[in-house]
């Protein structure tokens, strides 16, 4: 195609036709211009293209973090209302003089609920990865990047709370247990499919120990305040797997 051109230039020279060779090597000029613009628009093209689709894996990883973090979450919550439910069976009872035990094998698994102790694990290796790599200030979704700055935030500090405050407490409790229980004993409700009720002896080594009530009542308490703000973190989750959902 060089070629070509070349040769209708120099025959444009040989036969004198100076004006017509000027238009048309003007012209040439204006096919090269296009055939740039169009070369870069086509780059341009496959850039926007690339990096669509990188933001399309981007997105699909933090809804896949959103939706574990979501599951995760639904789990603590509902071992958090158990607890709360739990506190109002028994500590009632273990305050006052008489403890009148209605429901003998409820009142071992409210109990037992209480050394429950859930393990909370972030699912945020995407965040982190846009976060230390500058990448959250190149997305054009502003909406997108303050609710996941939003949920991050009151995620991570809602976690670092519990567990330093609320699980130590259970943990206690578990190991308490062990040791105001024979083994014989606390196989009859935990774990098992089928419990039984175990005989006085358990009971009254919960009424007499004096330090069960306190971390009952601590533990009851704990349950109420994590599980309303646990809701405010399933609530933002969902807003953000709603809006990518919606958007991407």
């Amino acid at each position: 195609m060089i070629k070509f051109f070349r040769k209708i230039r120099q025959n444009l020279l040989k036969e004198g036709k100076t004006s017509k060779y000027f238009k048309y090597a003007l012209g040439e000029i204006v096919l090269v211009v296009i055939g740039i613009l169009i070369a870069l628009q086509i780059n341009n093209w496959n850039e926007e293209k690339k990096y669509q689709k990188q933001l399309e894996v981007k997105m699909h990883s933090i809804l896949g973090d959103m939706r574990a973090d979501g599951l995760q979450i639904k789990s603590l919550i509902k071992d958090l209302e158990k607890q709360h439910s739990a506190a109002d069976h028994i500590i009632p009872i273990m305050e006052s003089e008489q403890k009148p035990i209605v429901d003998s094998l409820k009142f071992i698994l409210d109990f037992n609920s209480f050394t429950t102790t859930p393990i909370l694990s972030q699912q945020n290796n995407t965040w982190d990865y846009l976060s230390a790599n500058g990448i959250l200030s190149e997305l054009e979704d502003q909406e997108l990047v303050n609710f996941l700055m939003d949920y991050y935030n009151y995620f991570d500090n809602l976690s670092i709370n519990f567990n330093n405050s609320a699980n130590p407490v259970r943990l206690e409790l578990r190991q308490l247990k062990y040791e105001l229980f024979t083994n014989t004993e606390h196989r009859k409700f935990f774990p098992t499919k089928n419990p039984s009720v175990p005989n006085k002896a358990v009971y009254e080594s919960i009424f007499n120990d004096t330090r069960i009530l306190p971390l009952c009542r601590y533990i009851g308490s704990t349950a109420t305040y994590f599980e309303g703000r646990f809701k405010n973190a399933e609530e933002k989750a969902n807003r953000i797997i709603h809006h990518l959902e919606t958007h991407y």
